[in-house]
């Protein structure tokens, strides 16, 4: 051959060109379809599952003087609460009932001047009991706001 009727090569980077590729292509599926399925099948992109957000600790901010003793006479209120409740339930449980119906009595008052006394002792035994349960709870959520 000369150079003349030799045919043409384009200078590549010594890959297949587009056309060739296009015709391997073609041939595939003629040759193999269910490959070609399979391939078609795969989704292209992998989608991951979102990380869920965790937002930053804020950092600690340093008291001031006046916020400090804003502090401390909080606290010194609340502590003073409790030993005020702490002794209403001392007294209450040095109250002393018995079985007799008839040696203790109740008596309260309201805003209106209104009266109720009364000395059946399993009604009384009943009410202790209930502001003992009720003092317990109050002290214990007053601990709870005592705090550093």
């Amino acid at each position: 051959m000369t150079k003349i009727t030799a045919p043409v090569l384009k200078p590549t980077n010594g890959g297949a060109s587009k056309e060739e590729n296009a015709i391997l292509a073609a041939a595939k599926t003629v040759l193999n379809p269910e490959e070609t399925k399979t391939e078609e099948q795969k989704p292209l992109l992998k989608v991951e599952p979102e990380k869920p957000v965790v937002p930053a600790p804020e950092p600690v901010k340093e008291m001031t003087l006046m916020e400090k003793i804003l502090k401390v006479e909080n606290l010194q209120l609340v502590i003073e609460k409790r030993a005020k409740l702490v002794q209403t339930r001392s007294e209450l449980e040095r109250f002393q009932t018995a079985s007799n119906d008839f040696n203790c009595s109740m008596r309260l008052n309201d805003s209106d001047g209104n009266v109720f006394t009364t000395s059946f002792t399993p009604g009384i035994k009943k009410v202790i009991d209930f502001l003992r349960s009720s003092f317990d709870a109050s002290i214990s959520d007053v601990e709870g706001k005592i705090k550093f």
